[in-house]
C-alpha cells in the first residue's frame, strides 16, 4: 500500500460513514411538507431495525388475539349459569368435557380469564421490550449521525446559529423523531390491526350489532383529525421557542464571567423572562388542547355506547340475541375505541415529531464540508500558498475584495494592518474555515475549498488567539489533532512547547484533569498547549492568529520561544502587532480593507537563526 493510501485510510473511512448516513436521511423535503413526508426521510433508521420491529408487531398481534378472547369467559357464565342457555363455542365445549356442571363452567371461565390475562401481559411485555429497545438504538444512531453532520457544516453556518439552539436540535429533536418511529410500529400498526381485527370479529358475531358499533368510528376519527391540525401548529411554535430559550441559556452561561463582571444578572433575568414567557404561553395553549382532547373523544364514544345499549338491550328483550353476546359486543366497543383513542393521540405526537424532523432536516439540507477521498493527494505539501482575486462576504458586506498574495514554501509572513482589514479572515480562508465568495485559494496548486477537510487539516495547523481546551487530561488535549500519538511523542512536544515548564508543578503532570476551557490555566499556558498541539500534528503550514495578544511580558517570552520551535522548517503566516513575534517573519505584508497595501522583506530574518532573533540579538 502506498504512503498516500495509508495516510488517507482511516480519515476517509470516518468521512465515508458520515457521508453514507447523511445520504440515507438527506432527501430534501420542503418545510411545509406533511407529517408523514417529514418523517419519511428517516426511514433508513427504521429499516435497520426492521426485524426487531416486525417481531414486536407479531407480539402485538398475539396480545390483540388475547384481548379479543377476554370477554368470552364472562359471556359463558352469563349465558350458561345465569340464563341457562346452552350455546356453542370453544369454552362451552371445554366445559362439557368436564361434565357441563355449574362448577365446571365456573372453573373453565376462571382458568380462561387467568390464562388470557397472563398471555396478554406477556405479549405486552415482549412487545414493549422489543419495540422500545429498537427505538433506543434508532435514537442513538440518529443522534450520532446528526451530530457528525453538524460538526462538518461550514464555519459560516455555525456563525449564524446559537450553540444552544443546535444542541436542542441534536438532543431533543432526535428523541422526538425516535419516539415517532417507534410509535409507528408499537402503536400505529398494532392499532390498525386491532381496529380491523375487532371489526371483523364484531361483524362475524352479529352483523347488526357490528354495524352499530362501527358507526362511532367516523366521529372519533374526525375529532382526532381536527385536534391534530391544531396541535401541529402549536408544536412547531413550541419547538422553535424552546430552541431559542436553550440557545439563550447556553450563551448566558458561556458568558457568565462577563455577567458577573458587570453585575448584569437582572438584565439577563429580564431577557430570559421574555423568552420563557413565550414558551409558557405556547405551552399553555398546548395543555389546553390536550385537556380538551380526551373529554371530546369520550363524549363522541359515549354516543356510540348509548346507541349500542339501547338497540342491543331492545334486541335482548326481543330475543334477537343473548345477554352474553350483548356484553361481548359492548366490551368490543370499548376495545375498538381504545386503539382509536391511542391512534388519535398519536396524531399530535407525530405532528410534534414532524416539527422536529423539519428542524433536523434544515440541518441536513445544508451543504457540508468537502468529504471526498484524499487518494491521489500528496501525503505532505511543500507549503506554497497563493490567493488570487480572493473576495469574501460574511453576509454583512465584503471583508475582502480582490486579494492577491503569493507565499513561497518555507516563508514566514507577518500580516499587519488596521482592525477589520481582513487579517484573521485571510488565515481562515487558508485554513479552510470559510469558502471564498470569489477568487482562488491554492495550496501547492490545489484548491483549498475543494480538497477533503481531514486532509487539509493534516497540512495546515492553526494556533488561535485563545486556545480552547476541552474537559479531560492535558495529554488528551495535546493529542486532539493526533489521537493516535504515543506518550513519548506527547512528552516530546510538551517539552518543545515549554508545556513541561508548568506541567511539572501539577500533581498528575500531563494526566492532570482540567475543565472545559482550561479554567485554572493562564492564557500563556493555554497558548503553549495549543502550540504543542500544532507541533504534534506536524503540519507543513502553520497559521498564527495573534497568539500572544493579552499576555504579559514573561508569558509572551515563553510563548514566542515555543512558537520559534513550531515555525522551524515550516511555512508560517501570522497576524500580530508584537515586535517579538514580528522578528520571526521573513516578509511583512500590510493589509488594507480588501487587499494588499504593501509588502516588505525582512532581510535579517532570512539570514539569522530563529533562536537568535527571539533572543533579540542586534540586526
Amino acid at each position: 500500500m502506498s504512503a498516500e493510501a495509508q495516510a488517507s485510510g482511516p480519515a476517509d473511512a470516518s468521512a465515508g460513514s458520515v457521508a453514507a448516513a447523511a445520504v440515507a436521511v438527506g432527501d430534501h423535503v420542503p418545510a411545509n411538507a406533511g407529517t408523514l413526508r417529514q418523517l419519511w426521510r428517516f426511514r433508513a433508521y427504521g429499516q435497520a431495525e426492521l426485524r426487531s420491529l416486525l417481531v414486536g408487531v407479531v407480539m402485538r398481534g398475539c396480545e390483540l388475539a388475547a384481548d379479543l378472547a377476554a370477554p368470552w369467559p364472562l359471556a359463558l357464565v352469563i349465558d350458561d349459569l345465569l340464563r341457562g342457555e346452552q350455546k356453542s363455542g370453544a369454552l362451552h365445549r371445554v366445559a362439557d368435557w368436564f361434565g357441563g356442571s355449574a362448577p365446571a363452567v365456573l372453573g373453565v371461565a376462571a382458568v380462561a380469564v387467568l390464562l388470557i390475562t397472563v398471555a396478554s401481559g406477556l405479549f405486552d411485555y415482549l412487545g414493549d421490550r422489543i419495540m422500545n429497545g429498537a427505538g433506543q438504538r434508532i435514537s442513538s444512531r440518529i443522534r450520532s449521525d446528526v451530530f457528525g453532520y453538524v460538526e462538518r457544516l461550514p464555519q459560516s453556518y455555525h456563525d449564524q446559529h446559537a450553540i444552544g439552539e443546535l444542541t436542542s436540535r441534536v438532543v431533543t429533536d432526535t428523541d422526538r423523531i425516535e419516539g415517532s418511529l417507534t410509535d409507528l410500529f408499537s402503536t400505529l400498526v398494532p392499532g390498525i390491526l386491532a381496529l380491523l381485527g375487532t371489526a371483523v370479529v364484531l361483524v362475524s358475531v352479529d352483523w347488526r350489532l357490528g354495524l352499530i358499533t362501527l358507526c362511532a368510528a367516523p366521529l372519533v376519527f374526525m375529532t382526532a383529525v381536527r385536534y391534530a391540525r391544531l396541535t401541529r401548529v402549536n408544536s412547531r411554535k413550541r419547538r422553535a421557542a424552546v430552541g431559542e430559550l436553550t440557545g439563550f441559556v447556553t450563551e448566558s452561561l458561556q458568558g457568565i464571567r462577563t455577567v458577573h463582571a458587570f453585575g448584569s444578572q437582572d438584565l439577563e433575568d429580564d431577557r430570559f423572562g421574555s423568552t420563557n414567557n413565550r414558551v409558557l404561553s405556547i405551552g399553555l395553549r398546548g395543555v389546553d388542547l390536550s385537556a380538551r382532547f380526551t373529554p371530546s373523544l369520550e363524549s363522541v364514544a359515549a354516543i356510540g355506547t348509548a346507541v349500542l345499549l339501547f338497540v342491543g338491550g331492545y334486541g335482548v328483550l326481543q330475543n334477537w340475541w343473548s345477554v352474553g353476546l350483548l356484553v361481548v359486543v359492548t366490551n368490543y366497543l370499548q376495545n375498538i375505541l381504545k386503539p382509536m383513542k391511542s391512534l388519535a393521540k398519536l396524531l399530535p405526537s407525530f405532528t410534534q415529531a414532524a416539527a422536529s424532523a423539519e428542524r433536523i432536516g434544515a440541518i441536513l439540507d445544508q451543504p457540508r464540508e468537502h468529504l471526498g477521498s484524499s487518494r491521489g493527494l500528496p501525503r505532505r505539501v511543500s507549503g506554497e500558498i497563493e490567493l488570487s482575486g480572493v473576495g469574501l462576504d460574511y453576509g454583512r458586506g465584503p471583508v475582502l475584495t480582490g486579494l492577491d498574495l503569493r507565499i513561497r514554501a518555507g516563508e514566514r509572513i507577518a500580516l499587519l494592518g488596521d482592525n477589520g482589514a481582513g487579517k484573521s479572515t485571510t488565515l481562515s480562508l487558508i485554513g479552510g474555515l470559510y469558502r471564498p465568495t470569489s477568487g482562488r485559494v491554492l495550496l501547492d496548486g490545489l484548491s483549498v475549498p475543494d480538497v477533503p477537510e481531514h486532509w487539509l487539516h493534516q497540512q495546515v495547523a492553526m494556533v488561535l488567539q485563545d486556545t480552547f481546551l476541552f474537559s479531560g487530561t492535558l495529554a488528551d488535549n495535546l493529542r486532539y489533532g493526533r489521537p493516535d500519538a504515543d506518550d513519548e511523542e506527547v512528552a516530546r512536544v510538551a517539552d518543545a512547547a515549554l508545556v513541561s515548564e508548568f506541567v511539572d508543578r501539577l500533581p498528575d503532570g500531563l494526566n492532570t484533569v482540567i475543565s472545559a476551557g482550561g479554567i485554572g490555566l493562564s492564557g500563556g499556558q493555554r497558548q503553549r498547549v495549543g502550540i504543542a498541539r500544532a507541533l504534534l500534528v506536524d503540519s507543513p503550514v502553520v497559521l498564527l492568529d495573534e497568539p500572544t495578544v493579552g499576555l504579559d511580558v514573561n508569558a509572551e517570552e515563553l510563548v514566542v520561544q515555543a512558537l520559534t520551535r513550531l515555525a522551524e522548517g515550516r511555512t508560517v503566516i501570522m497576524t500580530t502587532h508584537q515586535p517579538a513575534l514580528t522578528r520571526l517573519a521573513t516578509r511583512t505584508v500590510y493589509l488594507r480593507r480588501g487587499g494588499v497595501l504593501d509588502e516588505r522583506p525582512t532581510r535579517p530574518a532570512t539570514q539569522r537563526p530563529l533562536d537568535a532573533l527571539v533572543a533579540g540579538a542586534p540586526a
